[in-house]
């Protein structure tokens, strides 16, 4: 498991690997749904360097403003 710079929940996982091995790696946070590569500079993998502005408190995302879905496409 992975810290995720967003919430910091410690659950985050590796999602997806590139098809060099050891080129990249992308994790998924469940608890925000954040995703982010291996190769992002430290101001989006370190949580210490994360922007404090775009951080999410686990115990508020209950209570964050639905999404509305996506509309129809139209042909």
């Amino acid at each position: 498991m992975h810290t995720c710079p967003r919430c910091e929940s410690k659950t985050a996982s590796v999602v997806a690997v590139s098809p060099v091995k050891g080129v990249w790696e992308v994790y998924l946070c469940p608890v925000c749904i954040f995703t982010w590569r291996s190769t992002e500079p430290e101001t989006i993998t370190n949580p210490e360097k994360y922007n404090p502005a775009f951080k999410v408190n686990p115990e508020e995302i209950p209570f964050a403003a639905h999404v509305p879905p996506i509309a129809r496409r139209l042909h």
